[in-house]
């Protein structure tokens, strides 16, 4: 007698669905379970613990870390890469996390319209300008964190992280790259007990920890509703746009998030994502073919091109990093090959962000 056998689940085609967009952990775990096959299982698991890395359910990290660490313990010890993603949490992490309170956002309801700061701090003028907005603690200490929406997660310097009374996670360690070709960062992870923006609060905020920047990344822009980021305000509440001149889309894999959107540079379709962390009006991943200047100091080369977004075309200076990197993700190594349109190109767009509804737009100012 012939036997059936049923065709195990693609795990991330349903992710890729509309269902799978807006599943949650619970939900995700279900369909990983479904898969039975010992390596596209690990695959999976470790797609699920990203996502409550996006989601911030530090308490749930735990018990599906260590699952995912005894089941598959073999394949991790051969990867180095997924060894060194399942050595990220010590004991004390682990017991820290697991006494976290669940995550939860307070959202204002009303219209608001947060100023966006040039600088750091009124005090500590630079020549690059970004985009700074002020974020509030617990404990009562507030500063600025750069608003940046080509940072997946939320990152505060240790400094800050030790002004605004982060519980520090001692134990863990997060391995990073830059897009300017930095590999093996270390972050740590920690904490906030609550983060203020504007009349919104987010508890129990897991975070990384770092001597870099402070940014406000878009996994809390994210979850603050509809936006409208201008070159000098971020509005809350904002009344959806009249018009969409580039509809934006929002991309997750594994733990990375990323805003992208149709372009032509130089006549050659690609994708841009909108990366307001970056100081460049235009970064690109290849050179270009006019060149007007080499500047090694800063390992970058400009060049003269030719810009389209929605039909609408203009002439610009961009910069091209020869070590310039997209860090792959974590497990599949994939990601998103693109441009990156960066703060100054601001001066001539505004963003409309709302995750919520599926409906972002980039548009001309």
């Amino acid at each position: 007698m012939a036997v059936t056998r049923t065709q195990e689940p693609d795990f991330y085609k349903w992710l890729e669905s509309e269902q799978g967009q807006k599943a949650s952990l619970a939900q995700m775990k279900q369909q990983c379970d479904k898969v039975l096959a010992a390596d596209k299982n690990l695959n999976c698991s470790v797609s699920v613990l990203a996502r409550m890395f996006e989601t911030k359910a530090a308490n749930q990290l735990p018990e599906y870390y260590l699952m995912i660490k005894r089941r598959h313990a073999q394949a991790i010890a051969k990867d180095p890469e997924l060894k060194a993603m399942f050595s990220m949490f010590g004991s004390e992490s682990i017991a820290t996390l697991r006494a976290v309170a669940d995550f939860s956002v307070t959202r204002t309801r009303r219209h608001e319209v947060l100023p966006i700061h040039p600088y750091a701090s009124d005090n500590h003028v630079i020549d690059e300008v970004l985009p700074y907005i002020d974020v509030k603690a617990a404990n009562g200490f507030s500063t600025r964190f750069i608003l940046d929406t080509g940072a997946p997660q939320t990152r505060v310097n240790t400094e800050t992280a030790k002004l605004m009374g982060i519980k520090l996670l001692t134990d863990s360690h997060y391995g990073y790259s830059t897009f300017y070709g930095e590999r093996d960062l270390s972050a740590k992870l920690g904490i906030f007990k609550s983060l203020t923006i504007g009349s919104s609060e987010f508890r129990n905020v897991l975070v990384f920890v770092s001597d870099r920047d402070n940014l406000l990344g878009l996994d809390l822009l994210g979850k603050l509703g509809r936006l409208k980021v201008t070159k000098k305000t971020l509005e809350i509440n904002a009344e959806p746009p009249a018009r969409c001149d580039s509809p934006i889309t929002y991309a997750r894999i594994d733990i990375n998030q990323r805003l992208t959107i149709a372009a032509h540079l130089d006549r050659r379709a690609t994708l841009a994502i909108i990366d307001t962390g970056n100081v460049d009006y235009l970064t690109s991943a290849s050179p270009g073919s006019s060149p007007t200047y080499v500047a090694d100091k800063w390992r970058y080369r400009t060049y003269k091109g030719e810009l389209s977004l929605a039909g609408h075309t203009r002439l610009i200076t961009y910069r091209y990093y020869p070590d310039y990197t997209i860090p792959p993700s974590m497990l599949l190594g994939r990601y998103v090959p693109s441009l990156l349109l960066g703060w100054r190109a601001f001066k001539d767009y505004e963003l409309n962000l709302d995750i919520d509804s599926g409906r972002s737009c980039f548009n001309r100012t």
